[in-house]
């Protein structure tokens, strides 16, 4: 990713409009966003790979809560990963607290 923010170092001027390009994608910001985005099944294996992760590293334990408690809420977040050549190597999904609630 050096050269997309360095990518005026770069001689030839066609590469460095191919670089600047994957800066203009932007990530889903929640789930509906990525179940339509053209990229939803990629979205979709790396929500699955979080999970399966969660479980394996046993993360959690399932619980009623107590009378009368909220538990707190959770999202997913969304990430492409962009290689140095431009191009995205990696979607990540990872699903966090909503601690701020």
């Amino acid at each position: 990713m050096p050269e997309r923010y360095y990518g005026f170092l770069h001689e030839n001027e066609g590469e460095l409009n191919l670089l600047s390009d994957c800066k203009d994608i932007e990530d889903p910001s929640n789930y509906n966003e990525a179940m339509s985005d053209i990229d939803s099944q990629k979205w979709l294996r790396a929500m699955k790979s979080e999970m399966d992760s969660m479980y394996t590293n046993q993360v959690w334990t399932l619980v009623d809560p107590p009378p009368g408690i909220v538990p707190i809420g959770n999202k997913w977040i969304f990430k492409r990963k962009i290689g140095s050549d431009g191009k995205v190597e990696t979607y990540k999904a990872r699903l966090v607290a909503k601690g701020y609630k």
